[in-house]
């Protein structure tokens, strides 16, 4: 995880360059004004926006949901006031969270599903435990849900979002393949973990 959070003022930096790369492509008007406006708004809220992210992941490097914390869903549905009408923004807003965060885990697993996979299967065998927890940060799905629940804390917003969505994947695929999530040399956990799980 300290990997991961030494690598997090350059994954935003490849968002911002990302987004600015963007607004100089040629593009029908619409799309060229929301991509010029998703770089402009970008650029003062960045630093809140990995401040929040290095906070989030510092703060949960082990999230658990059966540990007696707090699920990272789980703010979002306490939220949810009585009132129907309430509800149904809430409900909206959360269900567009969902699956702009999982196409973001999807992204990062394109990029680094085996080391994903060999990171779960190594910590899943020094805990002596057969699965992680679903709320476990070494899923891929938590971590982009902490990505963007820290974008949105630092006041940015799901339209511009969606604007750079494809750089954003670009930046946190190439993060999620940071020392944290590779394999050593070896495979330093050789021993506690089956042969099939490490590398060759």
């Amino acid at each position: 995880m300290e990997s991961l959070l030494l690598a997090v003022p350059t994954a935003v930096q490849g968002v911002l360059d990302g987004a600015h790369r963007l607004a100089n492509e040629k593009a029908e008007p619409q799309l060229a004004h929301k991509r010029m406006n998703a770089a402009i708004d970008l650029t003062r809220p960045a630093p809140q926006w990995q401040q929040a992210l290095i906070d989030s992941l510092g703060a949960m490097p082990r999230i658990s949901t059966s540990g007696g914390r707090t699920s990272l869903g789980a703010a979002a549905a306490s939220s949810m006031g009585s009132g129907r009408d309430t509800l149904q923004l809430v409900d909206d807003d959360t269900i567009e969270v969902e699956i702009l965060s999982s196409r973001l885990a999807l992204a990062m697993m394109d990029k680094a599903s085996w080391e994903f996979t060999d990171l779960r299967a190594r910590m899943s065998s020094l805990e002596r435990r057969e699965e992680l927890d679903s709320g476990d940060a070494l899923r891929p799905h938590v971590v982009a849900r902490i990505v963007i629940d820290s974008w949105r804390s630092a006041g940015l917003s799901l339209e511009h979002w969606r604007t750079v969505q494809k750089v954003i994947h670009a930046a946190f695929g190439r993060w999620s393949r940071s020392p944290t999530t590779r394999p050593t040399a070896g495979c330093s956990v050789r021993a506690c973990v089956p042969k099939s799980t490490c590398g060759p």
